[in-house]
């Protein structure tokens, strides 16, 4: 298994995100851009778009949310990956 590679976490959380996404009809960013401004301390999203396509897609995002049951997952997909979805600073280090 490639646990020692750093990030791998982060891959198997999105494989497990990916069925939310299928779920609700969804891209994975959509479901991203609704899970951040799902939180109530956030009011905007800022993304950077680099295609019509991008724009696009994350347009798919307005007109539909995600249940208290799919956020709850979220947030269990996050913790069985220990993954700090809230960091207390953005900050990466080198």
């Amino acid at each position: 298994m490639l646990d020692h590679v750093p990030g791998c976490a982060h891959v198997r959380a999105v494989e497990e995100l990916k069925d939310i996404a299928t779920r609700h009809g969804k891209s994975l960013p959509q479901v991203a851009l609704r899970w951040a401004i799902s939180h109530p301390a956030v009011s905007t999203a800022l993304v950077g778009c680099r295609t019509v396509a991008e724009v696009e897609d994350n347009a798919g995002t307005i007109g539909w949310s995600l249940g208290d049951d799919d956020l709850a997952e979220i947030d269990r997909i996050f913790e069985r990956h220990e993954i700090d979805a809230m960091p207390a600073f953005w900050i990466e280090e080198a």
